[in-house]
């Protein structure tokens, strides 16, 4: 696999979703946008009379300059910047950075540091990250690395629209990146008088209006992970006011260390990867920023510890496990409402 692979195939979170777009392929009014961005692929469909290469040309610019904000992918990025910075420096970004940045700390501090986007050096000693690693990390690494990340191991300044590092840590966003980016698309995209309604897809991460423009729900299906070609439940955007989903899982995302499988999903606590990971854990929430970094949050955890925190938090979510070869199903308090 050459590194262009490499990549695509790492920042691509294991999913785990598809959606299906039951739609009527004659209709002159359906246009859909296809092309790359953050490592993978995204496509933006719409329902509207005039032409929208203009406006897929405007979700292109808002992507790009998310990109630009928050790949480590890229060495002049501002996220890049503040990783290469001393301890102590204050570094200028921009307004999305520190909405980002300042709703990721919110997280971390509710999992009680489950969720921790400081980890991006621990991301990086185990091969997830732009290093190229083919050795398993030292335990001296770990353990000086795990005492360095936590929610408080960096500031942020929202009058003065900039972040210092307090200890020696790199950020990494790709857990919340994504679901932010479709965020501003949709807002983007909810403004335009000439767009109907639209569906939005991200590396797995979608958002969407609650209906087509033909009063029909957008169909979301979940992938058996144990058989990708089947579909084990579908979802419907019309059960929801406003319908955000994003997906974690690991059953492709690993790195393979003394013939050991090895999760990309790092627990912050001990510095290596999570004993907790299920198939899949999928969030339906009302942005797709909150969808995203919820969703890894909960697949980082112990499972009765994910399902109480979802049921406490009033989340919608599905949990997909294995259990004697077969998919089992979980369904959150919250989301067996909207079942009923």
């Amino acid at each position: 696999m050459n590194r262009k692979s490499f990549l695509l195939f790492f920042l691509t979170l294991v999913l785990i979703l598809i959606f299906i777009l039951a739609q009527d392929e004659s209709d002159a009014d359906v246009q859909i946008y296809k092309s790359n961005i953050m490592g993978t692929s995204y496509s933006v469909t719409i329902h509207s009379k005039v032409d929208s290469q203009n406006t897929f040309f405007q979700v292109s610019n808002i992507l790009n300059e998310i990109n630009q904000d928050m790949s480590t992918y890229i060495d002049n990025s501002l996220i890049s910047r503040v990783n290469q910075s001393e301890i102590g420096q204050w570094t200028k970004v921009s307004k999305d950075f520190i909405e980002v940045l300042n709703y990721a700390i919110e997280i971390c501090n509710q999992s009680k540091g489950i969720y921790d986007v400081s980890i991006g050096k621990l991301v990086n000693l185990w091969g997830f990250g732009p290093d190229n690693v083919n050795s398993k990390p030292s335990k001296d690494d770990i353990i000086y690395l795990t005492s360095q990340v936590g929610c408080d191991s960096v500031q942020t300044d929202v009058d003065s629209q900039s972040v210092r590092k307090v200890r020696d840590i790199e950020l990494d966003f790709s857990s919340i990146a994504k679901g932010f980016a479709i965020d501003k698309v949709y807002e983007f995209l909810v403004n335009k008088e000439e767009v109907g309604s639209f569906f939005i897809e991200l590396g797995g991460e979608v958002r969407s209006t609650s209906r087509k423009s033909n009063s029909q729900p957008w169909k979301v299906g979940i992938i058996n992970p144990l058989e990708p070609s089947k579909i084990i439940h579908t979802f419907f955007s019309s059960d929801y006011l406003s319908f955000a989903m994003a997906t974690s899982g690991d059953y492709r995302n690993i790195r393979i260390f003394d013939d050991m499988e090895m999760s990309h999903t790092i627990d912050p606590v001990s510095g290596v990867p999570s004993e907790y990971s299920k198939k899949s854990v999928s969030v339906i929430s009302t942005s797709g920023m909150s969808a995203d970094a919820l969703s890894t949050t909960l697949n980082a955890m112990p499972l009765q510890e994910a399902i109480e925190f979802a049921n406490t938090k009033k989340l919608k979510v599905l949990f997909v496990l294995e259990e004697e070869g077969s998919p089992k199903l979980i369904f959150s308090e919250e989301l067996q409402r909207v079942k009923i």
